[in-house]
């Protein structure tokens, strides 16, 4: 191959690269601005076979049973040193209640307008706690929802109360 072949193809390959490079570029910033991927870390979840999710950042009107992504904000508690939930911490958790809904908690189980939706306080003494500490029948508040896991033992709005509107990331679903 003479050397004007050899630098015609070598700049024919480097342009098509660029474009290409760019191309991935552009579609990783577009699924950045769009998309987060959320993993689930600790060893017994709260969504029992979720480890890997994808949470739809345009999707922030949460819908009763739906599971949506959240920043934690203001439920951490420190437990024999261990701290769960870290401020900023991506949360996933199904929608349980909405605004305006009444929330009951007790020592044997939830229920959200008199409709079961979870067990009872299975944490509470992992969490150092009375059980009493943590039942209530109230109100969701406006701009707040009310979020659980889906197993009996699942640190959730049972024991830290409601998520504001302004903490909700996105829609999640399973990827793993």
């Amino acid at each position: 191959m003479s050397p004007r072949n050899w630098f015609a193809s070598r700049r024919s390959f480097l342009a098509k690269a660029a474009l290409i490079a760019l191309a991935l570029l552009g579609a990783m910033a577009w699924f950045r601005t769009h998309y987060r991927i959320g993993i689930a870390t600790q060893a017994s979840t709260c969504l029992p076979g979720w480890r890997v999710f994808l949470v739809d950042l345009g999707d922030r009107a949460p819908k009763r049973g739906d599971i949506y992504a959240f920043a934690a904000r203001g439920i951490v508690v420190k437990i024999g040193g261990h701290t769960f939930f870290a401020d900023g911490t991506l949360i996933a958790k199904v929608v349980a209640g909405l605004p305006g809904d009444e929330v009951q908690v007790t020592r044997e189980r939830t229920t959200v307008n008199g409709a079961p939706v979870g067990e009872g306080l299975a944490l509470a003494r992992t969490l150092g706690r009375q059980v009493s500490a943590f039942t209530r029948i109230d109100r969701v508040p406006r701009g707040h929802y009310f979020f659980m896991g889906r197993s009996h033992d699942s640190y959730d709005g049972r024991y830290w109360g409601y998520v504001r509107t302004d903490q909700i990331v996105g829609r999640a679903m399973k990827l793993l």
